[in-house]
């Protein structure tokens, strides 16, 4: 049995991760704010999965939940689901929002990237969620895609430096997922213009992220690195 992570494990795609490859991994999952999610997530799937409560926007949150996924064995798959976002307008940005977003979409990002690169073993698998936000750039999502695109830019980065271990980084670029979180900051017109907007006429699932990751994540894609797939659905 092999041992995996995967930071903001617990709620929306993490949590349709989580239980896709808690089917042949033992998975360590990170929460922050929510630990009833988390718990309700690890009673489902059992003794498979642990959670470990860790904010993964500073260095000793990132440190810690690596720290407790290799305490089960030999990392060989990390995925980071970290991420979220709100619509100010460009014109209306605080310093507090900037920071705010680039913290919780980059610089946690940067740090997982730093250590799986560190800790994930030779052959590993290095999964990055990133947003479709980062190609289309919609309105009212600035600092959101600004960051996603960062993140891009860095997997690709990292990709390069670990490929002669055999690991693979790459990044899952979601469309509009139908997630408690995004209808809870989003409105019903938003929410129908995005799911009309993709060729398919629909909001992604969890699930639909989720089976891609599996993809990544698996023996096929050992010659896939340095990528950013798209699970849009079609997303013109």
């Amino acid at each position: 049995m092999t041992t995996a992570l995967v930071l903001g494990g617990a709620g929306g795609i993490g949590a349709a991760v989580t239980r896709r490859l808690a089917a042949d991994h033992d998975v360590t999952i990170t929460h922050h704010g929510h630990p009833e999610r988390a718990e309700a997530l690890a009673a489902e799937l059992g003794d498979r999965v642990r959670t470990v409560t860790a904010d993964a926007t500073t260095e000793e949150g990132v440190v810690a939940a690596f720290d407790a996924a290799q305490e089960r064995g030999e990392l060989t798959v990390v995925v980071d689901c970290v991420g979220g976002w709100d619509y100010p307008r460009i014109t209306e940005l605080t310093s507090e929002q900037i920071h705010e977003s680039l913290s919780l979409n980059l610089v946690s990002g940067l740090l997982v990237l730093r250590e799986a690169t560190r800790r994930v073993a030779d052959g590993g698998r290095v999964v990055m969620v990133s947003s479709a936000a980062a190609r289309v750039a919609p309105a009212r999502q600035s600092t959101y895609a600004a960051a996603k695109a960062g993140l891009e830019a860095a997997s690709r980065v990292a990709a390069k430096e670990v490929a002669r271990r055999g690991v693979t980084v790459n990044v899952v670029r979601p469309g509009a997922t139908d997630t408690e979180y995004m209808r809870s900051i989003t409105s019903d017109k938003a929410i129908d213009a995005m799911a009309g907007s993709n060729a398919m006429r629909r909001l992604g699932t969890p699930e639909d992220i989720a089976g891609v990751v599996a993809l990544l994540v698996s023996p096929d894609a050992a010659w896939v690195t340095g990528d950013v797939i798209d699970a849009t659905g079609g997303l013109a």
